[in-house]
């Protein structure tokens, strides 16, 4: 059995160290078979992301904090986020789950614990085709159910005025594919809320939500829209909520990304179409998977058994997701005065709806990936060669 000797692989421009530890060879009459590696290895205790970026835009994490979570985990929250999402709690369903029955034990729990520590909070979501229950729609009177979207909007946001920074007011709204076509529409997604109150259902809901906290940032929340069709889609529908009046702020990129299939250069545009439109941008619900397929649609099934468990990933997928998120972040930093946000969806690859797939910075035992010290060195020691998208 021969063995290579160790040696430092860089990652991007490291200063932060990440080194392989050793690759183990095989004899030339053994069948071919992937090597074994030990992992990189990441120092620990550099400086934080969210210290890095703190003159660009917030760092935030996602989670129904602080209910089920270890003293360990608050702490990554505490030590390296600066805004958090509540995962599911504040969703229609949960949260009103009968018209007139309210569970604001979690969401009150959330938003007092990140009070006490100084984190800020953005509220998600309003108005959402999935994890709505059936009462809403009850009869299918559009006086009916306007008024009760309008009094769930109301109560909900009007609890947490001034306590919660923005709000993704309506989300995923727009089919998902499209052709030329289908571009030139807003191809809205056939929902409940499409069916019983025609398009107006958006331009309302922002209104509905500027009028119960007039200080809070409203956002427009989609996957997909940063590229082909769906984003030609989003912009005329953006385009109309503006012209009717619609109080919104902002564009939320939810940024469901597996390593092999990130469109930077349509990414890199989308920013901007959004900005000429006078919208800020912020990346909302941030993974990119080292396995499995890419996209936010809700039932796919982005389970670990699916995909092979929570198999340990090869060095050669860390160093590939490394490499995409610092990619990544550069472009959000070239875009820095218009993105006011950069959220991951989940705390680490054991928190994550995506478990198994290994999307965030943090491992399953809530250990900096490489990915983390790619992303700080992305700042830290820049390369001119990411700020162009490929």
């Amino acid at each position: 059995m021969t063995s290579q000797h160790q040696r430092p692989i860089p990652l991007l421009l490291t200063g932060l160290v990440v080194t392989l530890l050793g690759i183990v060879g095989t004899r030339a009459e053994e069948p071919t078979s992937p090597p074994a590696s030990e992992p990189l290895v990441v120092d620990q205790r550099g400086p934080t992301i969210k210290a890095a970026y703190k003159d660009y835009f917030l760092i935030g994490t996602a989670g129904d904090m602080p209910g089920r979570y270890s003293d360990q985990e608050m702490g990554l929250v505490k030590e390296h986020f600066n805004i958090v999402t509540p995962e599911n709690c504040m969703k229609p369903g949960p949260i009103h789950p009968s018209e007139n029955t309210w569970r604001f034990e979690r969401p009150d729990a959330l938003v007092e614990w990140c009070e006490d520590n100084n984190i800020a909070v953005h509220g998600h979501t309003l108005v959402w085709h999935a994890q709505t229950n059936d009462w809403f729609f009850r009869d299918g009177d559009k006086a009916a159910v306007t008024q009760r979207m309008k009094d769930h909007i109301s109560t909900l946001v009007g609890r947490y005025k001034g306590k919660i920074r923005g709000w993704d007011v309506v989300n995923e709204a727009i089919n998902d594919g499209g052709n030329a076509q289908t571009a030139r529409t807003e191809n809205l997604r056939s929902s409940s809320w499409l069916r019983a109150m025609g398009p107006e259902f958006l331009t309302l809901a922002f209104k509905f939500a500027h009028e119960a906290d007039p200080e809070a940032k409203l956002y427009y929340n989609d996957y997909g829209i940063e590229t082909g069709p769906k984003h030609a889609s989003s912009m005329v529908l953006l385009k109309r909520l503006i012209n009717e009046g619609a109080p919104i702020h902002g564009v939320g990129i939810q940024g469901h990304w597996s390593t092999g299939r990130i469109p930077y250069a349509a990414l890199d545009k989308a920013i901007s179409d959004y900005a000429s439109l006078g919208l800020e941008v912020s990346i909302t619900e941030l993974d990119v998977t080292i396995r499995g397929a890419s996209g936010g649609q809700f039932g796919r099934g982005f389970g670990g058994r699916r995909f092979g468990g929570d198999a340990p990933p090869a060095p050669q997928d860390l160093k590939a997701q490394a490499d995409a998120y610092a990619r990544l972040f550069s472009i959000f930093v070239k875009h820095k005065e218009v993105i006011r946000r950069v959220t991951f969806w989940g705390l680490s690859d054991r928190r994550t709806w995506r478990f198994g797939q290994h999307p965030l910075i943090f491992d399953s035992n809530n250990q900096r990936k490489p990915a983390y010290a790619a992303i700080v060195d992305a700042l830290l020691h820049p390369n001119p060669d990411l700020a162009a998208p490929r």
